[in-house]
């Protein structure tokens, strides 16, 4: 965990280059979004979009609220955090009152006492992949200090997000081959006791197998384990 006494921007440059495996991804991030709150004057929520294959959503928040705010654009697929990613630029609305760039967005924003925002590109190779959004109830609460300081901390966001996702996805695909390596040693299993009852050719228990998981609409290794199990008691 981080030192609570350190100040913001150490955190989260010590929690950028820790090692991801150490917590869940969605709580690293939401280190990022609570520390980024600590970190800027005039911050009152943060949170982070990510864009997947299913489009924007938010990973995490300070509360409720920021993700709501965050859905805004989502629904009506413009506002600053989309466009922070998309042009990998840094946005800042300074009155959502008056703002003229993203008028629908900043209109409810406004309506939801939300009166300033200030949102960031998070960058992995070369590629915009999220935004960290930072809104205030006060108009014009954040200024140039707070976007020099915000870009650091989206820098070491971005760094967090890449090593967090590499882990992560390094872990899901070793899961995979593991799940793969067991059900392989399941099957070959059922195989091998159909090839002694029966007399079938190891292709031939296979296609039993296969033939008999369409019918039932189930998965091989499911059925495989059946067999195994149904061999085990009738050998007790």
């Amino acid at each position: 965990m981080s030192d609570l006494t350190q100040d913001p921007p150490d955190r989260l440059l010590s929690l950028a280059h820790a090692a991801p495996g150490e917590e869940s991804f969605n709580a690293t991030l939401q280190q990022v979004v609570d520390l980024t709150c600590a970190g800027i004057r005039g911050c009152m929520m943060s949170g982070i979009t990510l864009l997947e294959r299913s489009g924007p959503t938010t990973a995490v928040a300070t509360s409720e609220f920021a993700a709501g705010v965050d859905a805004l654009q989502y629904r009506i697929n413009t506002g600053p955090c989309l466009d922070a990613y998309r042009h990998q630029v840094i946005n800042r609305i300074p009155s959502t009152m008056r703002d003229r760039r993203w008028p629908e967005f900043s209109r409810a924003a406004a309506a939801a006492g939300v009166n300033s925002v200030l949102s960031f590109p998070l960058v992995v190779n070369a590629d915009g992949v999220g935004a960290l959004n930072l809104y205030s109830e006060v108009e014009s609460g954040f200024d140039d200090e707070d976007e020099q300081v915000g870009a650091v901390f989206a820098a070491h966001a971005s760094v967090t997000l890449a090593n967090a996702r590499a882990y992560w996805r390094t872990d899901e695909l070793r899961r995979n081959l593991e799940e793969a390596l067991e059900s392989r040693g399941v099957i070959e299993q059922a195989k091998g006791i159909l090839i002694a009852r029966e007399g079938y050719s190891g292709d031939e228990a296979f296609e039993i197998l296969r033939r008999a998981s369409q019918r039932a609409n189930r998965k091989v290794r499911e059925l495989a384990q059946e067999m195994i199990d149904r061999a085990h008691r009738d050998s007790n």
